[in-house]
């Protein structure tokens, strides 16, 4: 028999891995497409609507990671900016006329905040190489850790933009999406139907030995999510 698990437990990345998985194993299997075809129909219908489910998600927090980071590059700049200009209260400041020669730059950058991101990423970035000619004066005032965290952080930035560029590109998603919540109570009970109608056939001489191939594939399956669920209880 398929064993049952707790799949209930499983996030909804695994939860929608294991449910594509079970769907691909299942669909393999003659017996399956002949005597449960509808049932194998239905959860087809269920994973793709998780898909797009899933893929909103992951959708809705890469946005939440990119707005995080275009969040602290602007604060790592006004770390500089601010940085600099407490050197600059001073004029007796030993540091004066370095931080005075950096400041000029990042003056003649303009503020970064007030572009939109696509022009915010392009102007950091050129202020970042103009910067770089001033590595000396910027160690001297004791900046350049500064500046290195600030380029680091643009950096980051493009990189998810351009992640979340692709994934937009990837699928496009029409209307309002399902919840991944809302996937789950779909196919939740077509897997269970499909399960106990496979475990059924068990049972049965004639369609046993159809099922036994079937059975331990699933079986691995479940076993690797069993073992999944039974590492995070030893870590909590």
């Amino acid at each position: 028999m398929i064993n049952k698990f707790p799949f209930i437990n499983l996030r909804n990345p695994e939860y929608f891995q294991y449910m594509v998985s079970a769907r691909d194993t299942l669909g393999r299997y003659s017996i399956v497409l002949e005597d449960f075809g509808c049932l194998h129909i239905a959860l087809c219908e269920g994973v793709s609507v998780a898909e797009i489910a899933f893929t909103s998600e992951r959708k809705n927090d890469k946005v939440r990671e990119k707005n995080e980071a275009d969040r602290h590059r602007d604060r790592l700049h006004s770390k500089l900016f601010n940085y600099l200009k407490s050197i600059l209260y001073d004029e007796k400041d030993p540091r004066f006329d370095d931080a005075q020669a950096v400041m000029n730059v990042v003056r003649d950058a303009g503020n970064p905040t007030r572009l939109p991101e696509n022009a915010q990423s392009a102007m950091m970035t050129v202020l970042g190489n103009k910067l770089e000619a001033l590595r000396s004066r910027l160690e001297a005032i004791g900046a350049q850790t500064i500046v290195d965290q600030m380029m680091e952080a643009n950096r980051q930035f493009i990189i998810l933009e351009a992640e979340l560029r692709e994934m937009l590109a990837a699928q496009k998603l029409d209307g309002t999406p399902t919840s991944m919540t809302a996937a789950r109570k779909q196919i939740d009970p077509v897997y269970r139907s499909l399960v106990a109608a496979i475990n059924g056939y068990v049972n049965v001489p004639s369609k046993s030995d159809k099922c036994k191939e079937l059975v331990v594939e699933m079986n691995v399956l479940v076993a690797r999510y069993e073992a999944l669920l039974a590492t995070r209880k030893r870590e909590k």
